[in-house]
């Protein structure tokens, strides 16, 4: 049978569940433009709040339940529920259907040939054979941290003076205990065996244990992803290639267009709670020894779809036509590390 949680921690972890509730930033769902320094600004005053009250209640806790190893703690902040976190969608600028045509002809031509084609003016070989696809592919980035607050036991030790000879503690008198160290630049073999040499080798210290101490501590961590839209992680150097360019926010899926060109919009296959369930899974880490979990807060600060266009280009030379694949952003055939990212 589970102990029975004492009176103290239900009283505290009622008053959490007032103090999340008043501080929960709920004015994100409503205002999704707030800057993200006044955002950040606002979690840490939120954190501060909690701290000071916890640490205010650790004072008059008595009796705390045996370790039960299960986290029973609150759950606040709106990664716990992708119907709280707000998401906002983005599409890079394509280059134009023109230049990405020039791109593909010229990419069917040797060397010798682009300069011959180029004195004597005239194009042949490489043509178009149909209309070319701007193609936008969506990827997922996020941020946010896991911040919890929780109890656990602990024990120091406390070294004293030569000239010590007792120690009392809040009216209990402790043990002195006494520690052979030998000097650090001589072999622990050398000491065991000049025993004789043991004044000159070793040296006394005091110490005394204060044992069964209860901590209020914190544990926090802050990560970002970046991933694409069928679960595929994607890297910093990665995600600067696909996203460093220009970029507007767009409010409907109708407002990606190209002129000269047919536009096709890639669904995503990951939603935004799967998306959200990875997240979870890199960001939250609880502490691996506790009495009581008291806060167990998720917050994502940024959740982006970002649509990266690809351009695909018809092209026949001979008689075997086949299609040039061109990052849409960059202006740059898509090598095969980008397509295997992004297909």
């Amino acid at each position: 049978m589970e102990p029975k949680p004492s009176r103290d921690l239900e009283d505290i972890i009622s008053n959490l569940a007032k103090i999340n509730k008043q501080v929960e930033p709920t004015l994100y769902a409503s205002f999704p433009n707030i800057p993200n320094d006044r955002k950040d600004n606002e979690d840490q005053d939120d954190s501060i709040a909690l701290e000071e009250y916890l640490a205010s209640r650790l004072q008059q806790i008595g009796e705390v339940p045996p370790e039960t190893r299960q986290i029973t703690g609150l759950r606040s902040g709106n990664g716990w529920d992708a119907n709280q976190v707000v998401e906002n969608v983005y599409k890079v600028d394509p280059i134009s259907v023109k230049r990405a045509v020039d791109i593909a002809l010229s990419s069917n031509k040797k060397f010798y040939e682009r300069l011959r084609n180029f004195l004597q003016r005239r194009r042949q070989g490489a043509k178009v054979v149909g209309t070319p696809t701007v193609e936008f592919v969506p990827i997922w980035k996020l941020k946010g941290f896991h911040e919890c607050y929780y109890l656990r036991t602990n024990s120091y030790k406390i070294d004293v003076r030569d000239d010590v000879v007792g120690v009392e503690v809040e009216g209990r008198g402790r043990d002195l205990m006494l520690e052979k160290k030998h000097r650090h630049f001589i072999p622990t073999a050398i000491v065991e065996r000049f025993q004789m040499l043991g004044a000159f080798l070793t040296s006394e210290s005091k110490y005394f244990v204060v044992g069964d101490v209860l901590e209020l501590a914190k544990k926090k961590s802050n990560s970002e992803l970046t991933i694409t839209g069928f679960g595929k992680i994607i890297n910093q150097d990665e995600e600067m290639a696909l996203t460093s360019w220009k970029s507007k926010r767009i409010f409907d899926i109708s407002e990606m267009t190209a002129r000269g060109a047919t536009v096709s919009v890639r669904e995503s296959i990951l939603t935004k709670e799967g998306v959200l369930s990875r997240f979870r899974e890199q960001v939250v880490r609880m502490p691996e020894r506790f009495k009581q979990i008291l806060s167990n807060r998720l917050q994502i600060t940024e959740l982006k779809r970002i649509y990266i266009p690809l351009i695909r280009v018809p092209v026949q030379k001979g008689l075997v036509p086949h299609q040039v694949v061109i990052n849409g952003a960059s202006g740059e055939l898509a090598d095969n590390n980008l397509l295997e990212l992004l297909e």
